[in-house]
This record gives structure tokens, C-alpha cells and sequence, in this order.
């Protein structure tokens, strides 16, 4: 009985053996085949910072030259769920120009997620800068100027390109020679002066005439000043619509 005993636990221990030997197979054999999916489940945090760098690109204007453009980086310690979509990317400035931004990065798949990235754009414009100085209240002229290429630094700045955008303008203030000329620094220039002569158009649908009026204050394009009919004497409101020119309906 003894003997019958041991060949049974022996038999026992052998069948365990291969219970084993069979469980560890299967578990390899399933290792293997599962560690792609494994390393594949999460999302390429480099793919989501392409993504956000590719929205921005296409957000900046033309006639600006993008030098280099850079997403911020994600914590390595977050992982997201590989996206069974294509990314999404948007943002709230629409074309822009700005050197800060910030993307959202959206997964609409089965297990949908949102990031936001921060972008730097590192830009640069051709601008127009002064080469002298310019006073207050003088006319600008193409002899002043100077056309080169500066990086942006302040998008809520209008910076001009197009000679032909400032010349005939007037300085609002002084601008000191090799200063980037914004807009803030310019205004319309007079083109009717107090107590000058002017010419008045007055029309209607059936009729347009001329007549000789003095100013009675100065006045710039399209501002509505007071002017005295000179044949008259009355009074009356006009448009300025060129240098010495003034427009009113009957």
C-alpha cells in the first residue's frame, strides 16, 4: 500500500508540474503576442506636440516669416489613451499674429481626451523704421524711411510693410530715427487748413456744382468740417474729400 501511495503522489506531482509548465507557456506565449498593444496604447506625446505646432503654422498670416516654432513640453509622467481618430487642434486667436500660444489638442475617439499646449512662435516682418527723426505734425515722406526685416515682439501693434500705407500720413508725436513706425504713431494728415481757401462741391441726383468757400477749421480726410460759402456767407456742413476740397449734398 505503501509503495502504491508513493507512485500516486509522484504521478500528482508530475501532472502539477506540467499544470505549471503549461500555465507559464501561456502566460509568455500571451506576453508575447500582447506587448505590442502594451507599448501601443498610449498616445506619442511628440505626435500631439506636432499636431499643436501645425495648427499654429497654419494660423500665421502671409508676409511673415516663421523662423521657428516650438511646443511646450508634456510631463512625461501623463499618458494618454491612444486616439482611435485623428487629432484635433484648435484655437481661439484664428489668423494671428502672436509669439505665445495656446492649443488645444482634443481626442474624439472612443475614449476621448483634452490637452492644452503651450506654443512658441518665433516671428519676423518686414517693418518700416524711421531713419531720421520725424516731428510732431510732419508729413511723412518716403525719404524718411527704411524697410528691414525685425522680429515681432508685440502683436497687439500694427506694423507696416507697404511704403505706400504711411507716405502722405502725419507724425502724431515725434519718432526718433530707428524706431519701428506703428500706427498708434500716426494719424491722417490735415489736407484743409483754418482760414484757407477751399473748393466746395455741392450735388444732388439731377445736379453738381462748384463754388469758392473759406474753411472755418481744419479738417483731414473724410471729417466733417464748417465752411462759409464765400458768394453767401452762410454757413455750412461739409466733407473734406482731398487737399483743399470739400463736399456737401443738397
Amino acid at each position: 500500500m505503501t509503495l502504491i501511495k508513493r507512485q500516486a503522489n509522484k504521478q500528482d506531482d508530475q501532472s502539477n508540474k506540467v499544470h505549471l509548465s503549461l500555465k507559464f507557456g501561456m502566460a509568455f506565449i500571451l506576453l508575447f503576442f500582447m506587448s505590442p498593444l502594451i507599448a501601443g496604447k498610449h498616445h506619442s506625446h511628440q505626435n500631439i506636440q506636432e499636431t499643436a505646432v501645425e495648427l499654429v503654422r497654419s494660423l500665421i498670416p502671409d508676409g511673415i516669416t516663421i523662423k521657428e516654432i516650438t511646443a511646450g513640453k508634456i510631463d512625461s509622467r501623463i499618458h494618454f489613451k491612444q486616439c482611435s481618430q485623428a487629432l484635433e487642434a484648435s484655437s481661439s486667436m484664428g489668423k494671428h499674429i502672436a509669439k505665445n500660444w495656446t492649443i488645444a489638442i482634443h481626442c474624439a475617439g472612443k475614449v476621448p481626451w483634452r490637452i492644452y499646449i503651450p506654443v512658441k512662435a518665433e516671428l519676423t516682418q518686414k517693418m518700416i523704421t524711421s531713419n531720421t527723426t520725424i516731428t510732431r505734425g510732419e508729413l511723412i515722406t518716403a525719404d524718411k524711411l527704411t524697410l528691414i526685416e525685425r522680429e515681432i515682439s508685440n502683436r497687439n501693434k500694427k506694423y507696416f510693410s507697404e511704403l505706400t500705407d504711411i507716405i502722405g500720413r502725419e507724425a502724431r508725436r515725434t519718432i526718433r530715427p530707428n524706431h519701428v513706425i506703428s500706427s498708434s504713431m500716426l494719424q491722417e494728415a490735415l489736407m484743409v487748413h483754418k482760414k484757407e481757401s477751399v473748393l466746395i462741391y455741392a450735388k444732388n441726383a439731377r445736379l453738381k456744382i462748384s463754388m469758392k468757400g473759406t474753411a472755418l477749421k481744419n479738417g483731414r480726410y473724410n471729417e466733417m468740417i464748417r465752411v462759409r460759402n464765400n458768394s453767401s456767407n452762410k454757413i455750412i456742413d461739409a466733407v473734406v474729400i482731398d487737399r483743399g476740397v470739400v463736399a456737401v449734398n443738397f
